[in-house]
């Protein structure tokens, strides 16, 4: 099941499974890199506990926040979202 249309760039902002799948990546790319989500909370200025929480896809987060993230993986918007579809 397509969790985002990347021809319409349509998401369903209350769809869970989507925050789960985010998480999910995000933890992927963390441990690709052999770090600790709390080196990675400290690398971007973040809480350690929120690090983990978006990684469970437990909370909703700014999109700032998530440009962050990217930047640290050096990984653009576009190539994440591309890779959810995967």
């Amino acid at each position: 099941m397509k969790i985002f249309d990347m021809k319409t760039a349509q998401i369903d902002p209350d769809d869970n499974e989507l925050m789960v799948s985010i998480g999910e990546k995000i933890r992927e790319l963390r441990k690709q890199k052999n770090i600790s989500y709390e080196k990675l909370a400290k690398e971007i200025g973040l809480d350690r506990n929120t690090v983990n929480l978006i990684e469970l896809g437990k909370t909703n987060f700014q999109f700032q926040t998530l440009l962050r993230i990217l930047s640290y993986h050096k990984m653009s918007v576009f190539d994440f979202f591309k890779s959810l579809e995967q």
